[in-house]
């Protein structure tokens, strides 16, 4: 029996490069707007009939859709599970022991990683989001067992998925994310409403990674400092703030707040916002990947996430992992 291959549509295209799932690049994600019945507009057709999730990634700022395995709320922190599609083959047992495929059907999955086993195997805990009948799921995981790399392992109930969640110290609500994130022109009235909020809830929760772009911050060009593109921040100001950091790194916005007077977490997020809304006026995006990809991108969120790991690593005797 061949090793099971999930659907998906950038298959089609030969030698073009894969985008990583969504959910790998955002492993949490705070909730923008949970809609019950679905949403017609929504561009995953799954995501159109059965209750669906739009969310902001905690880690890259993508915006992201899910199906919900439990309630949530607006402002609720989720964790993402990865959504994959098999097609499984239905194999009948013919007269004499011969085998033989009768049909194939769409089994939908949403897993996360468990713990690194001995030999470097890995478990991954898989939740199947659709009933399926015991002929199918016997199919799948006789397929999925022929992975050498990963061992599957299909539960029953969500509340194992929550567990696993609760270990690694995230959210115990999971929200299954398909591989592909949504763009801001897909938000719904409601998410679009709460995306302020939401920005300043991330901003001030991750104090500790956010306070760290004032101690990376490089000037764009010899004209303009990356500093100087947050609101009330201009060149006497950002000049003052290199030359404090100089003497230490700042360790919280209360600091930078003394030196700046302004409101770190207000500047930020003012960015942070206008960068995820397109505006036009934005010319170059520190921390959002920029919707016209013929505009600056300076990645500052995954710089300032990896600042902030090495810090911890450096505090920590055990040489700890940060989590997400």
């Amino acid at each position: 029996m061949s090793r099971p291959r999930p659907r998906d549509r950038r298959q089609a295209f030969p030698g073009r490069q894969q985008r990583p799932h969504a959910a790998a690049l955002e492993v949490e994600a705070i909730v923008l707007d949970y809609i019950p019945e679905g949403y017609p507009r929504d561009p995953h057709r799954e995501h159109r009939s059965r209750p669906v999730v739009q969310g902001l990634g905690v880690r890259r700022l993508h915006f992201v859709d899910g199906i919900p395995l439990q309630e949530v709320e607006p402002l609720d922190r989720v964790t993402l599970a990865r959504e994959v599609t098999y097609s499984v083959p239905i194999v009948a047992r013919l007269p004499g022991g011969v085998e033989r495929k009768v049909k194939s059907i769409t089994v939908s999955v949403t897993c996360l990683p468990g713990p690194a086993r001995e030999g470097g195997v890995r478990e991954v805990y898989c939740y199947p989001l659709s009933f399926v009948d015991e002929a199918a799921l016997e199919s799948l995981k006789s397929l999925l067992s022929e992975d050498e790399k990963m061992k599957y392992v299909l539960v029953d109930s969500p509340s194992a998925l929550s567990e696993l969640a609760r270990g690694y110290g995230l959210s115990e609500k999971i929200v299954s994310a398909p591989r592909d994130p949504i763009s801001y022109s897909d938000l719904t009235d409601l998410a679009r409403s709460s995306l302020p909020e939401a920005v300043r809830k991330l901003v001030s929760e991750r104090e500790e990674v956010f306070v760290e772009f004032f101690n990376i911050a490089e000037p764009i060009n010899i004209r303009i400092h990356a500093l100087e593109t947050l609101k009330g921040v201009g060149k006497k100001m950002a000049k003052h703030l290199l030359v404090e950091r100089e003497r230490r790194r700042f360790s919280s916005f209360d600091e930078v707040k003394k030196v700046l007077k302004v409101d770190p977490v207000e500047v930020l997020a003012d960015k942070i916002l206008e960068e995820l809304e397109c505006r036009q006026e934005v010319k170059y995006y520190l921390f959002a990947e920029p919707c016209d990809p013929s505009k600056p991108y300076l990645g500052y969120m995954d710089r300032m996430w990896k600042a902030y790991a090495a810090r911890s690593r450096a505090r920590s005797p055990a040489g700890g992992k940060p989590g997400s």
